[in-house]
């Protein structure tokens, strides 16, 4: 007797393969955008924010057949208006910001520096629920900011005698880290509103509206080769939409904790594709930092995955565009107040380059 996909696809094994496939194609945000926004490329140089609404009105495109399936939304509030405008200007200041780091950092760098929202995630997580570190979660914390921040930045200041104009990509790229987690925050209240596929249009929609809103406002030239529009498209469908859906398909099936684990390996994915595409050098100091990062959130996920669980990732860039995504699991540990009042939900989103 044959075996359908509905059989196929609850095999929790297949959980795994979908996550390194999200993995590996929202590695190809970082790779695919530095040609196209990079100074001195023989291509023509597109403008970051005319990229930023290339990819969102595409990906909103490839999620309008999806939605159709989704339960039909009653009511529509101010709140839910006001949360959606400033998801939409975090999302697009995320991406913008990625955009224009990479144009003049490398894809390695964005590549490690593409889980650095987990990381700002966790922080303001801390902060609002007024948690501390462990002292045993103090050491995997410091690997992960030494070789996602420290290393690549100083390695790159004293290739270029200290020049901090120099790193300045590779600031814009943290920074859009911290809008992202951010976002990150924002999106918990949608996300538990609205189905997650509406979610995701939604939010692509209203921040390609912000953005051709920034094009027409400023009057920024939408300058595009038609040679550059396959890569467009690969970056936005591939890298954008296909990966939130593998991505999603995985983490019903094997949880928020091996979820984490396996998506860091973007990083990984992206130097690869760096060396392998863009030709650019990847070293042993790089190879050092994305180690530290990956033992770091291996060491460090169960914290991780409770962060988690109170803000729901949404991601929608380079970096990857990513999604957000709400499941119910066992209780958090994170606060007592989460412990005693809501169950926990589990979400992760896809997403930057980086754009990580």
């Amino acid at each position: 007797m044959g075996m359908s996909v509905l059989d196929i696809v609850r095999k929790s094994h297949y959980g795994y393969y979908f996550i390194i496939i999200a993995a590996a194609l929202a590695a190809l945000v970082h790779v695919l955008s530095k040609p196209m926004l990079g100074i001195g490329t023989s291509q023509v140089e597109i403008n970051p924010i005319v990229m930023a609404f290339l990819v969102y009105f595409i990906c909103g495109i490839f999620f309008t057949p999806l939605v159709k399936k989704s339960p039909k939304i009653s009511k529509v509030s101010r709140r839910d208006i006001t949360f959606m405008l400033l998801i939409g200007i975090t999302e697009g200041a995320g991406l913008i910001t990625y955009f224009y780091g990479i144009s003049t950092s490398t894809a390695v760098n964005a590549s490690i520096f593409s889980n650095s929202e987990i990381i700002f995630a966790l922080v303001i997580a801390m902060l609002v629920f007024k948690e501390r570190l462990h002292i045993k979660e103090c050491i995997p914390f410091s690997m992960i900011i030494i070789g996602m921040m420290i290393i690549p930045i100083g390695n790159d200041l004293y290739q270029n005698d200290f020049s901090f104009s120099l790193v300045t990509g590779d600031l814009l790229i943290i920074f859009s880290g911290l809008l992202y987690a951010i976002d990150i925050t924002l999106c918990k209240y949608l996300s538990e509103r609205f189905d997650v596929k509406k979610t995701v249009q939604m939010v692509s929609f209203t921040c390609a509206a912000i953005t051709i809103s920034i094009i027409a406002l400023f009057q920024i030239p939408m300058d595009i080769e038609l040679a550059q529009v396959p890569n467009i498209l690969i970056m936005s469908i591939a890298g954008t939409g296909m990966s939130t859906l593998f991505f999603l398909m995985g983490l019903k099936l094997i949880g928020a904790v091996r979820t984490i684990l396996l998506y860091s390996t973007t990083s990984v994915f992206g130097i690869i594709f760096s060396g392998l595409i863009l030709a650019e050098v990847v070293t042993y100091t790089d190879i050092i930092s994305v180690v530290l990062v990956l033992s770091g959130i291996f060491l460090l996920r169960n914290r991780l995955a409770e962060t988690e669980s109170i803000g729901p990732k949404h991601k929608t860039s380079t970096h990857a565009n990513h999604v957000s995504f709400t499941k119910k699991r066992k209780t958090s540990s994170v606060s007592k107040w989460i412990h005693n009042k809501v169950a926990e939900k589990v979400s992760q989103v896809f997403p930057n380059s980086g754009i990580g």
